[in-house]
């Protein structure tokens, strides 16, 4: 089970709820607050073939397991859930580069 250092934008990441943190219920999520990365990444369409295609199948299924209850708790992850939704995937973009999709 991957755990928030195994997460790649952990050193850069200033999310202050990280699904993959066991205590993001107790972190508090502000108006000013960034929305993690690959939280928003889980809900696009295809997201699972990309996340496996990244070599992070492990940590798409810890985030998909807690997203349900990470919109319930703070109305402003979801909202930017709901509009990452509508949006294509910037993951996709780098998992094509790396697979020599794009030049």
């Amino acid at each position: 089970m991957p755990s928030i250092p195994d997460c790649p934008k952990f050193q850069s990441c200033n999310a202050p709820v990280c699904p993959v943190d066991p205590a993001w219920v107790r972190r508090l999520n502000r108006k000013e607050d960034s929305t993690c990365f690959y939280l928003c990444e889980s809900v696009k369409h295809g997201s699972h073939a990309l996340f496996q295609g990244a070599g992070l199948e492990g940590l798409y299924k810890i985030i998909s397991r807690v997203t349900p209850a990470i919109a319930r708790r703070h109305s402003r992850i979801k909202r930017a859930l709901e509009r990452a939704q509508q949006t294509d995937s910037r993951m996709a973009r780098r998992v094509n580069k790396c697979a020599g999709g794009e030049t």
